[in-house]
């Protein structure tokens, strides 16, 4: 995703709502040194965090200058690592937990244009993921059932991808991928396509598992 968006790092950071600590946070690009301090000392002060929703937010347009400057989060984390500014959502809000996911870009480079496409296409596949993860997290499961579960991974499952208008065009084939993660992310770049036709506006993508089991809806258009 960092290559696709043109950025230089990203960040998850999943919060446990009854500690106030960090229970998992992963790094990679310009921060992925400094994961040991934000979870250690700079996540109790950061203030961009909780201003996160399920939208999409730039750092700098959430936060004014004078708040930032004066900012030791901002300051002595942020910039140390080289990021100029931060692009990010809540992909998951619970009782429990809060999941959050921001693509950092470095000081000297602005977002590119195509950021905002980028993160509309990955933006349903993160959030089911991370749903998935924060379930995992909550009902530890037996180590047999994980080893089963990545053998299936591993030969695939098919997913069918019903159109829904009110009626529905069911698709009797289907179409075998890896993850259900996998199947969203291919119902977002059918939805996309059908968009191109102003007719289909208002319908969706239904994606099922062989069980006919709901996985996502994927709205095509506005």
């Amino acid at each position: 995703m960092t290559d696709a968006a043109g950025v230089a790092g990203a960040a998850l950071i999943i919060f446990n709502k009854s500690t106030g600590k960090v229970d998992e946070a992963h790094f990679c690009g310009l921060s992925a040194g400094f994961k040991s301090d934000y979870v250690r000392h700079y996540a109790a002060l950061d203030p961009y965090a909780p201003l996160l929703d399920g939208s999409w937010k730039e750092l700098s347009e959430c936060l004014p200058d004078r708040l930032l400057r004066s900012s030791e989060w901002y300051n002595d984390f942020i910039l140390t690592c080289g990021v100029r500014d931060i692009l990010g959502a809540r992909l998951v809000d619970t009782s429990g937990h809060c999941v959050i996911f921001g693509i950092h870009q470095q000081i000297g480079r602005s977002f590119p244009d195509s950021v905002d496409s980028v993160v509309n296409l990955a933006d349903i596949p993160l959030k089911h993921a991370a749903w998935r993860h924060i379930e995992r997290l909550s009902s530890p499961r037996p180590a047999i059932f994980d080893l089963s579960q990545t053998e299936v991974s591993a030969e695939g499952s098919r997913f069918y991808f019903h159109v829904d208008n009110g009626s529905r065009y069911p698709d009797e084939t289907g179409s075998v991928f890896s993850t259900a993660d996998d199947a969203t992310a291919h119902a977002i770049v059918v939805a996309q396509e059908l968009a191109e036709d102003g007719s289909w506006h208002g319908s969706s993508i239904l994606v099922t598992d062989d069980r006919g089991h709901e996985i996502v809806r994927v709205r095509i258009g506005r």
